[in-house]
């Protein structure tokens, strides 16, 4: 059965105070039921490491950057107010709900172009039950060189050091359907670009589609949870991927 759309709960955590959760209206979910070398759970949920409430970490190919550039310190969750960096690089990705700035470091003196695969994972590394995210679609970062002090790239520093890196803000997906949100400077790492075969069709699917609005965003996170909560795309996820505005 298809899911209905996911929506943001505000959750009290003391007098006046909140935190934001990825939710899903619907208990119910059936899915594909592929093994892909992963293990079932009592016919509900396709175990996948790292996804949903299974343990482990999520399996995949290590992200390698271009020469020259490297991520120059943890990454940690973007502004909760301004879904950014605060430093003026605009946000990539169309994820509305896992938020990570990302910093970077060119080395070469002279721009560099970063293309960021659909399928990289985020993790989260802090003790609070925080979602892992994914990039759902291709985005590429020119990088400028990274300078020192007053003469260097202004795009946001990595907190103390004269060195200006390039802190870009990535917008991605829930993988943790139970779990909230990014956090403002929560702790994430970089992780690997997921090889599972039913985020691999997901991928395709989306390929050449348009994600222009939050309708849109809920089609490719309620999809998601199918795969991640429970056995894989169903026929109506396909369906309602299909209707998206092609590119």
């Amino acid at each position: 059965m298809a899911h209905a759309a996911w929506k943001w709960m505000v959750v009290a955590v003391g007098v006046g105070a909140g935190v934001l959760a990825c939710s899903d209206d619907d208990d119910g979910g059936d899915g594909g039921g592929r093994d892909g070398g992963f293990t079932f759970d009592a016919g509900v949920n396709l175990v996948r490491p790292g996804f949903g409430e299974d343990p482990g970490q999520p399996v995949g190919t290590a992200f390698a950057f271009p020469a020259g550039v490297e991520l120059a310190g943890q990454p940690y969750g973007a502004n909760d107010a301004t879904k950014d960096c605060g430093n003026g690089v605009a946000p990539v990705g169309t994820g509305p709900a896992v938020l990570v700035c990302v910093p970077l470091r060119n080395m070469t003196g002279a721009p560099v172009q970063v293309t960021l695969p659909p399928g990289l994972v985020m993790l989260n590394v802090s003790p609070s039950r925080i979602q892992n995210g994914m990039l759902m679609g291709r985005v590429r970062i020119n990088v400028p060189p990274t300078g020192r002090g007053p003469g260097g790239v202004d795009a946001g520093s990595d907190g103390g050091s004269d060195e200006e890196l390039y802190v870009v803000p990535l917008h991605m997906y829930c993988l943790n359907e139970a779990r909230g949100p990014s956090e403002q400077d929560g702790p994430f790492e970089l992780g690997p670009v997921s090889s599972d075969p039913d985020i691999a069709e997901l991928l395709r699917l989306l390929e050449n589609k348009r994600i222009e609005n939050e309708d849109d965003a809920d089609v490719v996170q309620d999809a998601l949870y199918s795969i991640t909560e429970y056995n894989g795309l169903t026929d109506d996820d396909r369906k309602a991927i299909a209707a998206l505005k092609d590119l």
